[in-house]
C-alpha cells in the first residue's frame, strides 16, 4: 500500500515537469505570438548599420489596430491600421490617406512567423535584471525566409510573475541589410484607436 502512494506522488510531481515547456518551445511561444491581447505603448529605437536611426511610438490596442508616430526623424511619416485598412500621414496625424487593404498581408505575416518557428535554434534562457526586477531572458536565433532572406536573434525579457515581456531586442542581418532593434512595452489601459475621419 505504501508503495502505492509513493507512487503516486511521484507521478504528481512528475506530470507538471512533463508538461512543463522547453526553452526552445518557450522562445517559440514568444515569438509567434507578437500581436498584444492588452493596449500596450510600445517605444521602438531602430538603429540600421550604415544608416539613420529612427525612433517612434507604436501603439496596439489589443484588437488587431495600431498606430504608429514618429519622433526621429519629427518629419516622418505616421502609419495606422484599423479593421485591416492601412493609413498613412505625413502632417504628423492631422489627415490620413487610405494607403490598401491588409487582410492579405495579415494573413501571409501569420504564415511566415509559423514558417520561421522552424528555423529556430541556439535557445537559451537564463536571469537578467531590468529596472531592479529579476527577468527571465528567453532568446534565440531563426531565419526569415522568402524575397527578405535574413537571419535574426530575438531577446525577450520576461516578467517572470506576470508573463509581462516589457523589452524585446532584435537583430537582424542579411547580405545587404543589418539592424538592431529594442522595443520598450508598457501597459496603456485608455488607449483607443479610432479609425480616421
Amino acid at each position: 500500500m505504501k508503495t502505492f502512494y509513493v507512487a503516486m506522488i511521484l507521478t504528481a510531481v512528475a506530470a507538471p515537469a512533463a508538461f512543463a515547456e522547453t526553452c526552445e518551445e518557450k522562445f517559440i511561444r514568444l515569438m509567434t505570438d507578437r500581436t498584444t491581447s492588452e493596449p500596450t505603448k510600445i517605444h521602438v529605437t531602430q538603429a540600421i548599420k550604415g544608416g539613420a536611426k529612427t525612433v517612434n511610438w507604436n501603439f496596439q490596442d489589443g484588437k488587431g489596430n495600431w498606430r504608429s508616430e514618429m519622433i526621429e526623424p519629427a518629419n516622418g511619416m505616421f502609419s495606422m491600421a484599423v479593421d485591416n485598412v492601412l493609413y498613412s500621414s505625413l502632417d504628423g496625424g492631422k489627415s490620413w490617406q487610405k494607403v490598401r487593404e491588409m487582410e492579405e498581408q495579415n494573413a501571409a505575416h501569420d504564415e511566415s512567423l509559423k514558417e520561421r518557428a522552424k528555423t529556430v535554434e541556439n535557445a537559451v534562457c537564463s536571469e537578467e535584471e531590468l529596472d531592479g526586477v529579476t527577468h527571465e531572458v528567453v532568446e534565440a536565433d531563426y531565419k526569415m525566409l522568402g524575397s527578405f532572406n535574413a537571419d535574426i536573434h530575438d531577446k525577450f525579457w520576461v516578467n517572470p510573475e506576470t508573463g509581462y515581456v516589457p523589452r524585446l531586442e532584435t537583430t537582424m542581418t542579411s547580405t545587404t541589410f543589418e539592424s538592431f532593434i529594442v522595443q520598450l512595452l508598457e501597459p496603456a489601459p485608455d488607449l483607443v484607436i479610432s479609425k480616421p475621419e
